[in-house]
């Protein structure tokens, strides 16, 4: 099926994917969200919430009724395809995708279903020229899927054409790197993802630095970083047209939220919704696990874009 550019009209979904955050404790000894006021991650076991612009929070199983603790490869497997890839493995895996799951994200990805119905989509994320000078063996889940897909990769020409985020989306990794690039607040990169969804059917967005401060347990440095990411967080929200538009924030397994270790936790995770993506959270009874973030996805933009080709059909 030919891809289409989205009608103003059809459902969008911007889709962030936080590495490594799970629902942990109010202790500020522990879970450095404990130790500020989050506006948008008040992901917490005794009390979940409020949740600004009427937002909702399912809390998501990540460890998918396998024995042992939680990890990268599968559970962001799980989370971009919609299938238990630590079930189809019969064990959790740390790290990237082995052959087995690059060849499940090949055939089940979340890309890769919305663009077998004509629909259009972007992975924000800047990849550095370093990556395609030098392709290691490993490739990332969402690396994977967009190339399978073939969903072209940014790069930091994008990122300068304001087009693009990086992962560390103030641009102060790549300045130490010696890249240059325009150091942003999270406001203005807020800004950023929110024009450039505009114009896909999804726009996912990867932030990976939690998973790796959580492994340095500095738990400072975890709450700087988290204050700065619920700023960024909450810009999105602030802008977005919620009328259309769909917030999907999740994550593959708990880290951060734990400090006092630097291992990945056994904690659900907080699957956060806000707009039209919310009325596929009402038919879900029971319990929720990371298998259900792709479908929930792939429903809401499906019925968005059946919805108007039956409008284009009766009005020619």
């Amino acid at each position: 099926m030919l891809e289409k550019d989205p009608d103003p009209r059809e459902n969008r979904v911007i889709f962030i994917f936080i590495d490594g955050l799970g629902i942990g404790s109010c202790d500020p000894r522990v879970n450095p969200l404990a130790a500020f006021q989050p506006r948008i991650l008040r992901l917490y076991q005794d009390a979940l919430g409020p949740f600004p612009f009427q937002g909702q929070c399912l809390v998501t199983d990540a460890q998918l009724n396998v024995a042992g603790t939680p990890q990268s490869a599968t559970g962001q497997t799980t989370l971009l395809t919609g299938v238990n890839a630590a079930a189809y493995l019969g064990h959790h895996l740390p790290g990237f995708p082995n052959r087995t799951l690059k060849e499940l994200i090949a055939q089940h990805s979340l890309f890769r279903r919305l663009k077998q119905k004509g629909m259009q989509m972007t992975f924000a994320n800047a990849y550095t020229p370093q990556f395609f000078e030098k392709r290691h063996r490993w490739s990332s889940v969402t690396t994977v899927m967009c190339e399978t897909a073939r969903v072209r990769l940014c790069r930091l020409d994008d990122l300068l054409a304001e087009r693009s985020v990086f992962m560390d989306f103030t641009n102060q990794l790549l300045l130490e790197r010696g890249h240059h690039v325009p150091l942003r607040t999270p406001q203005q990169a807020a800004r950023i993802l929110l024009d450039l969804s505009k114009e896909y059917h999804l726009c996912l967005y990867e932030y990976f630095l939690t998973d790796l401060t959580g492994h340095r347990g500095d738990l400072e440095e975890a709450v700087r970083l988290l204050e700065q990411l619920d700023v960024f967080l909450f810009e999105i929200l602030k802008g977005v047209d919620l009328e259309t538009t769909s917030v999907i924030i999740s994550s593959d397994h708990g880290n951060i939220e734990k400090m006092d270790q630097k291992q990945h936790t056994t904690n659900p995770v907080g699957t956060l919704l806000w707009g039209p993506i919310q009325e596929e959270a009402y038919q879900i009874s029971g319990a929720f696990a990371l298998t259900g973030v792709t479908p929930m996805i792939e429903s809401v933009l499906s019925a968005s874009l059946h919805q108007y080709d039956d409008v284009r059909r009766r009005t020619g």
